[in-house]
């Protein structure tokens, strides 16, 4: 930390010397009395705090440039010589505002909602890019050496979030995430870009496998292929992390085989170490309905993209596996009301309305809507538990009611209070999954009064409830089971951000990439007049504007790109000119 211009006239780097004892920076001693101490730092908390005197005559101004920065040395003062008069930095400056303008001014929109506005231009993006950057790794709630590197399972999901906005870099991370794939079909847990060496490492021993894991490809990748145009992807020869190779669409295959070939008493997937949830503990053999249904939206994926690349025999392979795991899920999984949750090893049920505890679990509702599993009137009854078991003001608790007396060996949940965390808790990162849902079959109403429960913004006038930066997305809130029912913690590193972000710009307001062009499919609130955009796609900067009349939630009436109509609702790459002006009518 370095000054231009002034006179430094004292400093401290002892963080309590400048505060105080028992002081906080709403009041530093120093300040008060007018002075710093000159206290270098050693060891314990430090502080970067410069004094400049500056005696100024009436109207006079004069610039100080305060550098904070890392290096020493030559570097350091060179640095400083780059910086030490105000066009040099009012240049750098220039320079980050256009750097953040370039991934922010991807997707601008402005809807009748300006908290929803705040959080799609600008805070649920740089949340998004944030988590990107770096997974896990550097919050102050998990730490150890499990989480100095990308976390699989996190990072796969990151990517959904952030793709519009940087395609080639998630180009060049997801080739890692790839090359961290197991020969198995399996991954890595951890990813430490530094000391990976695709094609020898060690391979991840059985009892650390996650059943989820590479299930998350086939929500990223077609996301990847469909922003970019890029099917040669699927070609890209990429190593397994521990011996082997394949392509792109071959590591998606392994992907489910792994599932596929690891399956309980009843045929569905194994829970392994964890399934999503690393709180429930099945025993290596248990069984995981959520990712049943991952795994049934992987072989309805995977079929979708083996016909795109004229690969009959691999569709056909994946949609007859996909019947035989839908005889299995209509046997075993409908309780009557709602999906259950898993199976354990021992033939426990959860997620039953004969359990005591943690009789109904979100996600298992939501994703057998996704996967295409439920059939209409299991989807009716399914997410009208939701609504009626788990949703509150501020979003849908994981399950409920909380675990209590349910065993730690069985259930790690039991050692957060009743409606924290897993326990109950609202989990945010399941909040988009519920949208979706709703979306899935149009319920736009339904859709957005679920978003806006746990959109930071819409709690900006709250900030003594949430107790959170109006502008981030966190881990999770307390449920009404807990008694701080309302309050969010573990801020700005969750999966939430991506999936807030991917479901807000494609799904509500529905600009949604896909292979051949870009889809127009809003699913908004009927209360919405419309809503215009911008938004850039392979390289062209489009204009759009949905009106909404007749004041309905899905469906596009007409379509048209600068005044030529279009049939359905997906505009053909190939018609998307630079500065288009596409016009949607919904009715």
């Amino acid at each position: 930390m370095t000054q231009v211009g002034g006179t430094i006239a004292g400093f401290d780097c002892e963080r309590e010397k400048f505060l105080g004892v028992y002081r906080s920076y709403d009041r530093p001693e120093a300040v008060e009395r007018g002075a710093c101490g000159n206290h270098e730092h050693f060891s314990d908390n430090g502080c970067g705090v410069i004094q400049s005197d500056l005696t100024l005559a009436p109207g006079e101004s004069t610039d100080v440039i305060v550098l904070l920065g890392i290096g020493k040395g030559a570097k350091a003062k060179s640095i400083r010589a780059k910086f030490a008069n105000v066009p040099a930095v009012e240049r750098e400056l220039a320079k980050l505002k256009k750097h953040w303008h370039g991934l922010l001014d991807v997707m601008q929109v402005k809807t009748p909602d300006a908290d929803f506005d705040h959080m799609t231009n600008v805070w649920g993006a740089y949340n998004a890019l944030m988590t990107f950057e770096w997974s896990r790794s550097c919050s102050l709630v998990y730490t150890g050496d499990q989480r100095d590197g990308f976390g699989f399972r996190d990072t796969v999901q990151d990517f959904l979030g952030v793709t519009h906005m940087m395609p080639d870099a998630v180009r060049e991370r997801m080739i890692l995430m790839l090359s961290a794939q197991d020969s198995t079909g399996g991954a890595q847990p951890e990813v430490r870009p530094w000391s990976h060496v695709p094609g020898k490492m060690k391979p991840t021993p059985a009892s650390h496998y996650r059943s989820d894991d590479c299930q998350w490809f086939f929500n990223s990748v077609p996301a990847y292929v469909a922003e970019s145009g890029d099917t040669k992807f699927y070609d890209l020869v990429v190593p397994y992390a521990d011996k082997g190779k394949a392509t792109v669409f071959g590591h998606l295959r392994r992907a489910l085989e792994f599932n596929l070939e690891r399956t309980g008493k009843h045929g569905l997937p194994c829970g392994l170490l964890a399934d999503w949830n690393d709180c429930l503990k099945l025993g290596y053999k248990g069984e995981s309905v959520f990712v049943t249904f991952q795994l049934r939206f992987g072989l309805k994926t995977y079929a979708e993209i083996a016909t795109q690349l004229g690969k009959p025999k691999e569709a056909k392979w994946a949609l007859a596996e996909l019947a035989k795991l839908d005889k299995k899920i209509a046997k075993v999984c409908w309780d009557g009301g709602w999906f259950i949750w898993a199976i354990s090893e021992d033939g426990v049920v959860f997620g039953t309305k004969k359990a005591k505890e943690g009789q109904i679990y979100v996600n298992t509702q939501v994703w057998a809507v996704l996967s295409g599993a439920a059939t209409p009137e299991q989807t009716d009854k399914a997410l009208a538990a939701v609504q009626s078991r788990l949703a509150s003001d501020y979003g849908v608790a994981l399950c409920n009611p909380p675990f209590d007396k349910t065993p730690v060996k069985v259930m790690r949940a039991v050692l957060f209070n009743p409606g924290n965390k897993e326990n109950g808790g609202i989990f945010s990162h399941t909040q988009s999954w519920v949208v979706l849902a709703e979306i899935a079959r149009g319920n736009g109403d339904a859709a957005y009064r679920y978003y806006r429960s746990f959109m930071p913004s819409a709690q900006n006038d709250q900030a003594e409830v949430r107790e959170i930066e109006p502008y981030v997305h966190c881990q999770s809130t307390h449920a009404p089971a807990s008694k701080k029912y309302g309050k969010s913690r573990v801020p700005w590193l969750s999966g939430t951000a991506s999936w807030s972000h991917y479901t807000a710009t494609q799904y509500i307001l529905g600009i949604r990439p896909e292979l051949g062009g870009l889809r127009i499919d809003p699913c908004i609130p009927t209360t919405w007049p419309g809503f215009t955009a911008k938004r850039t796609f392979r390289g062209k900067a489009l204009d759009i504007e949905v009106q909404n009349p007749s004041g309905v939630s899905r469906g596009v009436k007409s379509l048209t790109v600068d005044g030529v109509e279009i049939k359905g609702n997906l505009i053909p790459a190939a018609k998307l000119k630079k500065g288009a002006k596409i016009v949607a009518i919904l009715g």
